[in-house]
């Protein structure tokens, strides 16, 4: 998986026409990103905003909503808790203390959220050399919310 987008449209606020309106998120050059571009076909406006690490809570509910929660979670018996706290650690993005709350959570019942943020831990696990599973919220067992 290398993104997931939602296209919609909306008013434009310059001249009322018509704005097509696509969020997403995307793992490029082995590195989770955001954007939301905008494009007015009447007036020409066109916006295009991108970013790296965490996407706004605001690209993360679209997203959600319209492709659904994924949990991803350890898979086996030996899970090292050593390299959960390096892959939670590793893009500088949580303290320590918030990494070792997470790898708890991930070792337990997982973690959620959307499809990209998932499949991309997962994929970190995995160079890490802990096997990891990703699935729908609901589609089977073993698959908890646990925040992300």
């Amino acid at each position: 998986m290398t993104g997931r987008a939602v296209r919609s449209t909306v008013e434009c606020g310059r001249c009322g026409g018509a704005v097509r309106r696509e969020v997403g998120q995307f793992v490029r050059w082995g590195r989770l990103g955001w954007g939301v571009d905008t494009d007015c076909a009447d007036c020409s406006v066109i916006s295009c905003e991108e970013d790296w690490g965490p996407a706004p809570d605001s690209v993360r509910r679209v997203l959600l909503a319209e492709h659904g929660t994924f949990a991803v979670r350890p898979v086996g018996s030996a899970v090292s808790g050593l390299a959960l706290l390096r892959v939670l650690r590793e893009d500088g993005t949580r303290s320590l203390a918030e990494a070792r709350r997470l790898a708890g959570e991930l070792a337990g019942a997982g973690l959620t959220g959307t499809e990209v943020e998932m499949e991309f831990l997962a994929g970190r696990l995995r160079l890490h050399g802990v096997a990891a599973a990703v699935g729908p919220v609901g589609a089977g067992p073993g698959q908890a919310s646990a925040g992300r």
